[in-house]
């Protein structure tokens, strides 16, 4: 179509109101003619106007913001800490403490008390409780995602598992958790350094006012520092004739220095041994030289905290610690049979220790018959056992 003709036949299709707008925006200068020439033009051309439809809007992922991960300390709620026990969270960036007690086969249970250093070290204190056994242990330690593995040279320990930042669950030797009634947690308590006594059976000896001590059962010597506490066994060992010069056996409570690992502090003497030995576990027992440990009396278990114990030396006499008092008397052996004489003992009273040491002496002067079984020394009365010791291994 013409350019002319086809404006003329846009303008002429235009309604009338709608021209007369045109024409006044014209006039007005609200509407250029160039822009007019341009509608028009548009309304004459013969190519197709393509319809433009916009694209689907997608809609967007809400952005997932991770929780900040929150110290133990600050753990306030349920959801709180279920978050603090995931295993991003287990980590030991500080010294920590866990204690608890946990069961024991054939005894009241085991107190534990565990730091876990940050460089990867350890130290425990365990301690059989009524077995008057107590260990002391070092090592590393080693975090696989919740379960915590301790090595250590000497004695084993077990696994442990993080059910949270605030407890330690006792794993059996495969790495599961246990099941059973029984307590097999140990709780984190504030930081506290372990508890370094020990009770100790070994050789003392004094020279030029310098004490050494060999512990019978470890076989490390130590010398022992001249502490308040060492001055009454020193001055009990020179007035002794019988040992003063010598090394003879000794039971005392001690810890070692922190500062030199081979200085011993005593914290309390109980008494010296003459004649005595270090028990030897790999040879059969013997009868004399060896310090003995009550274990029952009558049947009637004895708790171990109480040290009851005692000695046959070589000159058919016998002495010891019977819980409260110290006591001797003379015996009579022959082959098994024995006779013990009227007990001669200190007379201090003890409310916790009095029955079992009445119990003992009384035992002890009836006993007719005396065994070695399997490295335990046995009373008999009349065919019928009333006293049955261990040897103290401390």
């Amino acid at each position: 179509m013409a350019p002319i003709l086809c404006l003329e036949v846009a303008l002429s299709s235009m309604k009338p109101s709608l021209l007369n707008n045109v024409m006044r925006s014209l006039s007005r200068g609200l509407l250029h003619s160039s822009a007019l020439s341009m509608v028009l033009l548009a309304a004459c051309t013969t190519i197709p106007v393509k319809t433009v439809v916009p694209a689907p809007v997608q809609p967007v992922a809400p952005v997932v913001v991770e929780p900040d991960l929150v110290p133990d300390e600050v753990v306030a709620s349920d959801n709180a800490e279920s978050i603090a026990t995931d295993f991003g969270l287990i980590f030991i960036d500080r010294d920590m403490t866990f204690t608890g007690t946990l069961p024991c086969d054939k005894c009241t249970g085991v107190q534990y008390h565990i730091n876990v250093y940050q460089d990867g070290k350890f130290e425990a204190r365990r301690e059989y409780i009524d077995r008057n056994v107590v260990e002391l242990i070092k090592g590393s330690w080693m975090l696989d995602n919740r379960t915590l593995h301790f090595t250590s040279q000497r004695q084993p320990m077990p696994s442990f598992q993080f059910a949270s930042n605030q407890h330690l669950t006792l794993l059996d030797v495969a790495g599961k958790p246990m099941v059973s009634a029984d307590n097999r947690t140990l709780t984190r308590q504030d930081f506290s350094k372990i508890d370094s006594r020990l009770p100790l059976l070994g050789m003392y000896k004094l020279k030029d006012n310098e004490a050494s001590f060999t512990d019978c059962l470890t076989g490390e010597s130590h010398l022992i520092a001249m502490t308040q506490h060492h001055m009454p066994m020193m001055r009990s060992y020179q007035t002794n004739p019988n040992i003063n010069g010598t090394s003879v056996v000794a039971t005392l409570t001690a810890r070692q220095s922190p500062d030199n690992a081979d200085a011993l502090f005593v914290d309390k003497f109980d008494q010296f041994w003459p004649g005595a030995t270090c028990p030897n576990q790999a040879q059969p027992a013997k009868i004399k030289g060896i310090v003995w440990r009550l274990s029952s009396v009558s049947q009637i278990g004895v708790p171990q905290k109480l040290n009851i114990r005692m000695m046959f030396d070589q000159n058919n006499k016998l002495f010891g610690f019977s819980g409260c008092n110290n006591f001797n008397a003379g015996y009579q052996q022959k082959d098994n049979l024995l006779k013990v004489e009227p007990v001669v003992s200190t007379r201090k009273f003890c409310n916790d220790a009095n029955f079992y040491e009445q119990q003992f002496t009384k035992q002890l002067q009836l006993a007719d018959r005396i065994e070695i079984v399997r490295n335990k020394l046995q009373l008999f009365k009349d065919n019928q056992m009333i006293i049955e010791m261990t040897q103290a291994l401390n």
